[in-house]
């Protein structure tokens, strides 16, 4: 994995996996970058043992020749370090998560000591390659050369085949599993602080996803804004467009309405789904969008924008309502319908539960994982 984080969707899916692991009596080993080729031992914020080492990738945007000759040097005593771990540590699958340009390493890897070699892509990784030209021929030889390519989402494989046909054959999509236990737990845990904007017992709307581009938060502003003033909508994440967030947030005039929390731990963000009227996640991309199985396995629906995987998670009248991109007119008479029908709450919240705990229960997901990773399609 390219960091060692506690949050997020990416390290919740990651921690199942390694759990799933555990429980079956294999040892899982996070490698993160590190400051030195030589491994450097440790423990994940996740708990696993967990190996820091310089990985470098092939070519660097805007230093494209410097990058490929110190890849060159480099590159031979980064193989030799990791065929050592391979070997001491009985290493049979090398499964990496949120693909980097360095991951390139790890094809040499397979070809010399025969381990199996599984990419799972997430979302941004491959979406943002726009953005990143230098980077898609390097990630496009990591999806080519790996033994299989797994996808969050059925959506998303599709996405994935038409980006990188070359690596076609290789890609299928397994939707991502909760532990729905878990947060139902949390969901009930005694005696957890809530934030300040909570405790004037107005109901509200909750929004779970990182302050950036894709996750639309212009549009469910501006569909908020025409809401009357009975409820309150609060942010829960932080990312690059905070700043931006803020100020339409005071240019619509929602500053007594909108509640920017920031990041919440998981037992918090649990509480909040829970005591929601509803989540929203107006996003304009979407892989998966664990936080849409969360908030349904609590008995909250959600409103979400019908795209990639929360078309699949979020049944239209059923387990939620669903509304088209960068509509704010339509997510508007959404969030006003669902407020105002206590009944239809009632109805979409207790088939969220149901469809939560049957569809993306973790333990099911991971048993197709690791069958995936072991030697099964």
């Amino acid at each position: 994995m390219p960091w060692d984080q506690a949050q997020g969707g990416v390290n919740t899916v990651v921690r199942n996996l390694a759990n799933a692991l555990r429980e079956r009596n294999r040892e899982p080993l996070f490698l993160f970058p590190g400051d030195s080729v030589t491994p450097r031992g440790g423990v994940s914020r996740l708990g696993f043992p967990a190996v820091h080492m310089k990985l470098r990738p092939p070519r660097v945007a805007g230093r494209t020749l410097v990058s490929a000759a110190t890849f060159a040097l480099s590159a031979p005593a980064a193989l030799w370090q990791l065929a050592r771990l391979v070997r001491s540590r009985g290493i049979g699958v090398v499964n990496v998560h949120y693909v980097e340009p360095y991951a390139a390493i790890f094809v040499a890897l397979e070809r010399m000591m025969g381990v199996r070699l599984v990419t799972s892509v997430h979302g941004s990784d491959l979406t943002g390659l726009a953005d990143r030209p230098v980077d898609r021929p390097q990630i496009g030889f990591v999806l080519r050369h790996s033994d299989v390519v797994i996808a969050p989402s059925l959506a998303y494989a599709d996405y994935v085949r038409r980006e990188f046909p070359d690596a076609a054959a290789r890609v299928i999509g397994i939707p991502n599993g909760v532990d729905v236990d878990a947060v139902v737990a949390m969901a009930a845990a005694p005696d957890v602080a809530l934030p300040h904007a909570t405790r004037a017992g107005l109901p509200y709307f909750v929004c779970v996803a990182a302050l950036m581009p894709k996750k639309a938060h212009d549009t469910l502003l501006r569909a908020f804004s025409t809401l009357g003033h009975a409820h309150r909508l609060l942010l829960v994440g932080d990312g690059p467009m905070r700043g931006e967030v803020e100020r339409l947030i005071e240019k619509l005039g929602l500053s007594d309405r909108v509640f920017l929390l920031g990041e919440q731990p998981p037992v918090v963000v649990a509480k909040l789904l829970a005591g929601a009227v509803a989540s929203v996640l107006a996003s304009r991309d979407e892989p998966f969008g664990i936080v849409a199985v969360e908030s349904m396995a609590v008995g909250t629906p959600v409103v979400a924008t019908k795209v990639g995987g929360l078309a699949e998670i979020v049944e239209h009248e059923h387990s939620g309502l669903t509304v088209p991109v960068d509509d704010p007119s339509a997510l508007a008479a959404a969030l006003e319908r669902i407020a105002g029908d206590t009944a239809l709450r009632e109805r979409l919240g207790s088939a969220a539960s149901e469809s939560a705990h049957r569809r993306f229960d973790w333990r099911a997901w991971s048993s197709t994982y690791l069958e995936v990773l072991a030697d099964g399609r």
